[in-house]
């Protein structure tokens, strides 16, 4: 049945599936982006003005420095 459909569809059918498809896709990406935690990028983003004795201390993780 599956393969009688498949040979008998028209292109216009995948292009609208592929249209429905990427839209899903793209909508996903959208609520993933907004529906985040908003501190996680203020955070990140004071990064570069901090001195360099605040990163180490603040960071969680001090993986290739010495002390």
């Amino acid at each position: 049945m599956l393969r009688d459909m498949l040979a008998n569809t028209g292109t216009s059918v995948w292009s609208v599936v592929s249209l429905v498809v990427l839209f899903i896709a793209f909508a996903g990406v959208l609520w993933w982006t907004f529906s985040g935690k908003k501190n996680r990028f203020e955070d990140e983003s004071n990064l570069p003005l901090q001195d360099d004795d605040e990163k180490i201390t603040n960071s969680d993780s001090t993986r290739g420095l010495s002390s």
